[in-house]
């Protein structure tokens, strides 16, 4: 920039500092603006540049039409004997990438109907909930509650570790797995019996750990019985009959796997998106989505803050990747929502709040105060895109349907997950 066109951003600069400078024979405010120029100049100018900058780098991005992403730097500032400036500014722009085609891509939708075994596995787990304990002499069945005193074995000599402390451990036999070496070993045990078993290690570089065991205590676990009464109880009046609660339960299995299913086949879309694009994203918008997966994942915490050890090259080594890729997704979908022409209206905005106030079923009077506290979230209108596109992105693929029995990894995933 030219002396000339540099002159108005310092004269501006002077008489913004006017109001606080103060010289001998003059009262604070009051000092002329040459005084200030002449002896305060070249700090003020200083002090302008980055204002000078800002206000260039507006007016070029406006003019040539950049698309800037994140937050630009100031770099480098070169004076010259002539009074003019050199900014040199470092910023990412949009990458230029050709939208490629998002419609007919192929993908699978698990079919997964609740059969009455889904039902009656949740009834049980209900009623197991609610279950009464009975002190027991053995453990005959997989329907006992133990608890156990483990002590570490060395594995050089076979011997219990000295210096390490006894640990009790309760055990419900029914959640341990299939061929849980536990599991086995407990099974027709009294108490005070003991045993050694072996856990295997996550960590390729640690060594399984042996333990003897001794049963501390038995009980056996009876469920309470599945009746009206108990149905009356555990919905607090709403259901009245156990026919009632199964077509309950049915219900919302079924809800709840649709949103899966719904949810797996979004991630096939997304996923084929991405692999048929071909671009960087830039590097400041990849760290934004970064900070945002570590605000939420903080936000998650107890204490809602970081521990004192933790270790934040690793944890950005390992979700860097996933920053990328939604990076990545971000300047995909936006460029889908354009071709789209997709937006969220009044009415979108009004029956999701209907639905968020039905399913809270508060007073008339709360409802109204949550319906104005959430009606301009960002967030809600980020969500109800989101929702939308997929939406208009299901409906242009493909779709081969697959039973969850010709996958049982899947069938596995998807039963776990509702």
């Amino acid at each position: 920039m030219s002396a000339i066109e540099l002159e108005p951003y310092y004269e501006q600069a002077y008489r913004e500092a006017q109001p606080t400078i103060q010289l001998a024979g003059f009262r604070k405010g009051k000092v002329p603006l040459h005084l200030i120029k002449k002896h305060f100049g070249k700090t003020l100018q200083a002090q302008a540049t980055e204002q000078i900058a800002n206000q260039a780098f507006a007016r070029a991005v406006e003019e040539q039409g950049i698309s800037v992403i994140g937050t630009p730097q100031l770099r480098d500032i070169q004076r010259h004997a002539d009074g003019s400036l050199t900014l040199t500014i470092a910023y990412e722009v949009l990458p230029e990438f050709e939208l490629q085609n998002y419609r007919n891509i192929e993908i699978t939708k698990l079919v997964a109907p609740v059969t009455d075994e889904d039902i009656e596995r949740e009834i049980e787990h209900l009623t197991i909930q609610q279950a009464r304990l009975e002190d027991a002499e053995q453990i005959t069945d997989d329907m006992h509650y133990v608890v156990i005193k483990r002590h570490p074995i060395d594995p050089a000599t076979g011997m219990p570790l000295i210096g390490k402390q006894s640990e009790e451990v309760p055990v419900f036999l029914r959640n341990e797995p299939a061929g849980s070496e536990l599991k086995a070993s407990l099974l027709n045990l009294h108490v005070g019996d003991s045993f050694r078993y072996t856990v295997p290690s996550d960590n390729k570089e640690q060594p399984p750990q042996t333990f003897h065991v001794t049963v501390q205590s038995i009980k056996r676990v009876m469920p309470a019985e599945f009746s009206n009464e108990f149905v009356e109880t555990i919905t607090h009046g709403e259901l009245t009959s156990t026919e009632e609660f199964r077509r309950a339960i049915e219900q919302r299995l079924h809800e709840t796997r649709t949103r899966t299913i719904s949810k797996l086949m979004d991630e096939q879309l997304i996923q084929k998106i991405l692999q048929a694009h071909d671009f960087e994203p830039p590097q400041g918008l990849v760290h934004t989505v970064l900070s945002s997966m570590l605000e939420r994942d903080v936000q998650k915490l107890p204490d809602k803050k970081l521990p004192k050890d933790f270790d934040i090259r690793s944890y950005v080594e390992a979700r860097m990747p996933t920053a990328y890729q939604t990076a990545k997704w971000l300047l995909i979908r936006e460029r889908i929502i354009e071709q789209e022409n997709l937006n969220i209206t009044e009415d979108d905005i009004n029956e999701r709040l209907d639905s968020i106030v039905a399913e809270l079923n508060l007073p008339e009077a709360n409802a109204e105060y949550v319906r104005s506290a959430i009606a301009g979230s960002k967030e809600l209108q980020e969500q109800l895109l989101h929702e939308k596109l997929m939406e208009v992105l299901r409906g242009y693929a493909v779709i081969t349907e697959q039973s969850v029995n010709s996958s049982v990894s899947t069938a596995d995933t998807l039963i776990h997950n509702t």
